[in-house]
């Protein structure tokens, strides 16, 4: 028995001993690996976060770290900067406490029986300033932001990100928030990301200034985003977010109601060649209280040249922009300006894109009524338009469309749908006179179609069909060159020349 008692004391002691030593090697090496994660999110900032200014928005740095044994405490300030953001143009500082638990085995992590070795845990807050201190104040939990995080050996992190609820009460009405939590991790050196949150319930509920009700709500949010960095720099994978119910109600807007929102995305990169595809989903749209129908789309890509479009990407949120921003701030109309040396690696980039033969697609655009569907459908292929010299050639954009083919498809019991929808928003409640509106409003459509030669009838559709190559136009059978269809089609409304 004492011989037992001796070996788990033994134990106990290497135990401790080792992690005394795994304690002390994370308090060396933590600085380091704070200073590149630092470096990391202000390298994500100067590219994706852009201001006016040219520079970024926010800025990210480690103010302090005292360093023990077993823990340390880091101490980190976030500026963001931009306009109508701070007083006097200043920026907002947000001050954030890090309490550092060394590995391999936190006592946090013990304490939930993790066991998994660590190279420490870290406990984030977000500290309390004139800049937050609102926040503070309308929080229902001590500390609005918090964050904890391991840090594991490899350089790769995970943990969780809490937001928590709010509450905000004036005369002109109340703001409410659920709080979101969110799983995060990350790979060393930021070559992999993953944000997986949930948020119950987003509620603005007040009048406006002359008294006017106003309410606005998010239901049901989720999102799972993420991707892994390929060697053009973008990331790429799979995102989704989804919204169970949004509803608004402002003066002057018609009330709308959706429901069952859903959007994903999907980039890769093969080859050097950027591709992928996104879709925008609502299963119910409500207008002024009555039911409208279901929107689907999906948009697709394909033969990106990665390279160019990375630098055309670095070229548009360093320079173009900033001057677009500027312009809209100053309330003047925008004029890009350019050095030669940016001009000429502008055109070099577009060149070596459009050699690539890039692929757009609007593969669907639909809304399904209760008893129709309208569907529209456009492709584009680009083809290689060599820039030269430091004027455009006018056939420019006549060279630079490969093929591009178009489809509309309008049944009429969806024109019908949109119709009856339309009388019952007007406040019409005779139900002769609703039909009767409906019936109008499909005829109307088909018959401007026909009229103006857009379209034609075709069964319970009205159709219109458009495919471009090679210069000549085949529209709805009707072949012509592609100066003909433009005059043509702007002759039909009145555009043409005199």
């Amino acid at each position: 028995m004492k011989k037992a008692v001796s070996i788990a004391a033994g134990v106990v002691v290497v135990v401790g001993a080792l992690a005394t030593a795994g304690a002390w090697y994370t308090g060396t090496q933590l600085e380091g690996v704070l200073n590149t994660g630092v470096a990391n999110a202000n390298q994500q900032f100067d590219t994706n976060m852009v201001g006016p200014d040219g520079k970024a928005v926010m800025h990210l740095e480690l103010l302090s770290l005292e360093r023990h044994l077993f823990s340390s405490t880091a101490h980190y300030r976030l500026q963001v900067h931009g306009k109508g953001i701070g007083d006097d143009g200043q920026p907002v500082e947000l001050l954030f406490v890090d309490h550092i638990e060394h590995g391999p085995l936190p006592v946090s992590r013990l304490k939930s029986l993790n066991l998994l070795p660590v190279m420490a845990t870290s406990n984030l807050a977000l500290e309390p300033n004139p800049s937050t201190a609102q926040w503070f104040a309308v929080s229902k939990d001590p500390v609005p932001l918090s964050a904890h995080i391991s840090i594991h050996y490899g350089g790769d992190s995970s943990g969780t990100l809490n937001f928590a609820p709010l509450e905000m009460k004036s005369d002109k009405g109340t703001f409410t928030f659920s709080g979101l939590k969110a799983d995060v991790s990350a790979g060393a050196n930021a070559d992999h990301y993953a944000v997986n949150g949930l948020a119950a319930d987003l509620q603005v509920q007040g009048t406006d200034d002359q008294g006017r009700p106003v309410h606005m709500q998010l239901k049901d949010l989720s999102f799972n985003l993420g991707g892994t960095r390929g060697e053009s720099g973008f990331y790429l994978g799979h995102n989704d977010a989804k919204v169970g119910l949004v509803t608004v109600q402002l003066p002057d807007v018609l009330p709308f109601e959706l429901q069952g929102m859903t959007t994903t995305s999907m980039a890769q990169e093969v080859q050097g060649m950027l591709g992928g595809e996104m879709s925008y989903n609502v299963d119910s749209i409500t207008l002024g209280g009555k039911p409208l129908g279901q929107l689907r789309s999906l948009f697709k890509f394909g033969q990106f040249d990665a390279a160019a479009s990375k630098s055309l990407y670095q070229l548009f949120q360093t320079k173009v922009a900033p001057q677009q921003q500027a312009a809209a701030a100053a309330g003047i109309p925008f004029k890009l300006q350019l050095s030669d040396a940016d001009e000429q690696a502008m055109k070099g980039d577009i060149t070596k894109l459009l050699a690539a033969k890039p692929h757009i697609e609007l593969q669907d655009l639909s809304l399904k009524t209760a008893n129709g569907v309208g569907q529209i459908s456009l492709a584009i292929d680009l083809m290689p338009v060599p820039l030269s010299g430091t004027a455009v050639a006018p056939t420019f954009g006549a060279n630079l469309l490969g093929t591009v083919d178009a489809k509309v498809s309008l049944s009429k019991a969806m024109l019908n749908d949109l119709g009856v929808v339309q009388a019952n928003i007007q406040g019409i409640t005779d139900p002769a006179a609703i039909a009767q509106n409906g019936k109008n409003v499909s005829d109307m459509v088909s018959g401007m179609a026909v009229m103006l030669q857009l379209g034609k009838v075709d069964g319970d559709n009205v159709t219109s069909q458009l495919h471009y190559e090679a210069g000549m136009v085949d529209f709805n059978g009707q072949r012509m060159t592609g100066p003909q269809f433009l005059a043509s089609v702007l002759g039909r409304f009145g555009l043409g020349q005199r």
